[in-house]
């Protein structure tokens, strides 16, 4: 089945600018889109509240049953975590609250629309973090002035230096590994408009993925597969790396059958390859041997340190939070987290053991729904086969961070809950839930 898209009359130029807006919120790399999280600048939370809201006015989006459940189920659980530990978050509640309502619209304004744009506003976007790239190679100190010059808001953590939207430089004071040893030269990697290299690597990879299922799997090489393929060389990031591994296995898949084979065999020597480097080598042994989980809390209290341990330690301390509350998790009440209890001062990185720490059985039966039946709502629509890999790709994601909680991400894994599920009918072709819609809207093959 070809992808199709549902074209609506409506702002063209206010699609593309509002999924920008979701894509550098995403990439939180400032106080103001970090807000959106922390509520730390008031102003950067209002901002896309009040763009979402008139995002959805300028495309009368009606808020239907299934969000009003969604809704009805979250306060519920709201409350429940407020009677279990007795105070009620405000800031946790509202801030799901927010992402599902953006999520609803996003999905329900343009469909798989947004992935068309997603791709499109990627393509551009890794363009120019390649310039900016190139020159914090030639002129490091003068581009960092530059940026600083024109930076409209503070960074949003301690490994941004400094900002300007569609770049950022990260503090190599602060975490040492944003410069590469190549043997003859060093090379600073490439964090485009996201706080760290390898959240810029996730963006560019679910932008391959678009792009895959748009050149419906035929001339691989092409300009711009080139433009992701060394913006993500740049980033050297090994979750990035290793996604890419699945995405060609993802095209191989896709092939037909007298060609899989030599494909297939090209996918393993490459992630071979790629699994050999010393960057990625070096990075999976420091993983093997960081400090134990013991240490690092007994670390941090005695010497009063804030620690943000990789994704393996992140896990193990998340997954004791879990068996603490195992139905609910903590919600936003951090200083039920045991580390917290203990004194110590702990940011644990991992997406999937936030998920089981933050949010309980409950949460994470909710995700792993969604994510499936969302895998195998695009393997349909879109017209591909391998549900599976998409579904592989978020998981990989959400090991390493949490970018799952993000609006963003969330109309990957959350589209089924919101999109026309597609369901057979007795002729045996596929119909639509929402017929309302059938004939007001005019199908459009999804191309460039």
């Amino acid at each position: 089945m070809n992808l199709q898209l549902l074209r609506k009359k409506r702002n063209k130029s206010l699609d593309y600018i509002f999924v920008f807006i979701l894509i550098i919120y995403a990439g939180s790399a400032t106080v103001f889109v970090r807000s959106f999280n922390s509520w730390e600048d008031i102003v950067g939370i209002l901002f896309i509240c009040f763009f979402a809201v008139y995002y959805a006015i300028n495309n009368r989006i009606q808020l239907n049953k299934t969000f009003y459940l969604l809704a009805t189920a979250y306060i519920i659980y709201s409350l429940a975590l407020t009677v279990k530990f007795g105070e009620v978050h405000l800031q946790f509640f509202s801030i799901y609250l927010i992402s599902f309502y953006i999520t609803y619209i996003t999905i329900v304004t343009l469909r798989y629309r947004f992935f068309v744009i997603y791709e499109e506003v990627m393509y551009y976007l890794c363009i120019i973090s390649l310039f900016f790239w190139s020159l914090h190679q030639i002129i490091p100190e003068q581009l960092t002035s530059f940026i600083d010059s024109f930076a409209f808001s503070k960074p949003g953590s301690i490994n941004v230096k400094s900002n300007i939207i569609f770049y950022t430089i990260n503090d190599i004071s602060v975490v040492n590994d944003y410069v590469v040893n190549l043997g003859y030269f060093n090379l600073f990697r490439n964090s485009g408009f996201a706080w760290e290299p390898g959240a810029f690597a996730v963006f560019i990879s679910l932008a391959i993925y678009i792009h895959f299922i748009k050149i419906k799997f035929n001339k691989l090489i092409n300009k711009r597969f080139l433009m992701y393929l060394i913006a993500l060389i740049t980033t050297f990031s090994t979750t990035g790396y290793g996604i890419f591994i699945v995405l060609i296995m993802f095209y191989t898949y896709n092939q037909h059958i007298k060609y899989r084979s030599i494909y297939l065999f090209v996918s393993v020597i490459m992630g071979v390859y790629v699994l050999s480097l010393s960057f990625m080598s070096d990075k999976i042994i420091s993983l093997s041997q960081e400090n134990t989980t013991n240490q690092l809390v007994e670390s941090s209290i005695n010497n009063d340190t804030k620690y943000a341990p990789q994704r393996i330690t992140s896990f193990i301390i998340d997954y004791q939070d879990f068996l603490n509350n195992p139905i609910l998790g903590y919600g936003g009440h951090n200083k039920e987290m045991w580390t917290a209890k203990l004194g110590a001062e702990i940011a644990t990185i991992s997406g999937i053991g936030k998920l089981f720490a933050r949010f309980g059985l409950v949460g994470v039966i909710f995700f792993f729904v969604m994510l499936l039946r969302s895998s195998k709502l695009q393997s349909q629509i879109l017209g591909f086969k391998g549900w599976g890999f998409p579904f592989l790709i978020i998981v990989m994601i959400s090991i390493s961070y949490s970018l799952i909680e993000n609006p963003l991400l969330m109309c990957f894994w959350m589209a089924a809950l919101f999109y026309p599920y597609p369901k057979m009918n007795p002729e045996g072709t596929q119909t639509y839930k929402i017929k309302r819609f059938k004939q007001k809207l005019e199908l459009n093959k999804l191309q460039y």
